[in-house]
């Protein structure tokens, strides 16, 4: 009876140690798609870009090649951040000038109007809040410039007393027929929604991607934040302290 049940907790603790392996090396995949392969397939667009409009302009050309090297160092920026601590880094701003940013990036790489509206009053929010709110986002920009063909983006932040909502709608051609956001990946097709809804679930949020009826697409993001943000109380000054 002792060798049966030492041989069932080893096994018990076998699978487990798979579990935690297969789960990390998940954790890591989605973060190097996360902060890495988005960025590198916008260089790669605007490297593109760059050779069909600017071929004969060398001042264009000066400038593109100027913007794929600040690329390039946030690409290596977010790749030591990856590598450091097996995560997406964690926004160190707040949300809504970063998403400005990421915004003007995405309409100055592509050609694409992209609009940002903001609703309620911004606060400082926990920072997986943020930092989930940003891969939804770049993930949502990423989807956009590879496969909507849209001509306009509208980003919508709405800050409300229990939740933080995103949403980002274009005029594209909508999702495929039989586009199956919930499927499991296989060949990489879908890794980007599966990835941002675990991400959001995590966090006891919620994620929807739709159609809309008169064109494009919808993501919408609802994230549950505790307000206020407890924030390291300040050492007291001792007593006679100048």
């Amino acid at each position: 009876m002792t060798a049966l049940s030492d041989r069932t907790t080893t096994a018990r603790t076998v699978d487990h140690t798979e579990l935690r392996v297969t789960a990390e090396r998940q954790r890591i995949a989605s973060a190097l798609h996360d902060e890495v392969s988005q960025l590198l397939f916008a260089m790669s667009a605007r490297a593109q870009r760059a050779y069909e409009l600017h071929f004969d302009d060398l001042g264009e050309l000066r400038s593109a090649l100027s913007a794929l090297g600040e690329q390039l160092q946030e690409a290596q920026d977010r790749l030591r951040g990856v590598i450091r601590d097996c995560g997406p880094a964690t926004a160190e701003d707040g949300v809504p000038a970063t998403t400005q940013r990421d915004l003007d990036d995405f309409a100055d790489r592509t050609g694409v109007t992209a609009h940002l509206m903001v609703h309620g009053l911004p606060e400082h929010l926990p920072p997986s809040v943020e930092r989930v709110a940003l891969s939804c986002l770049r993930q949502a920009l990423f989807n956009i410039e590879r496969h909507a063909e849209a001509g306009l983006v509208i980003v919508t932040l709405d800050y409300r007393a229990d939740l933080l909502r995103l949403v980002v709608q274009d005029d594209g051609r909508g999702l495929p027929a039989g586009f199956e956001p919930r499927a499991v990946p296989s060949d990489g097709h879908h890794w980007g929604f599966t990835s941002m809804a675990q991400q959001v679930e995590l966090l006891g949020g919620a994620v929807e991607l739709r159609r809309v009826d008169e064109g494009g697409t919808q993501l919408r993001v609802q994230l549950p934040v505790q307000w206020p943000v407890q924030l390291p109380a300040a050492h007291p000054r001792p007593t006679g302290a100048r």
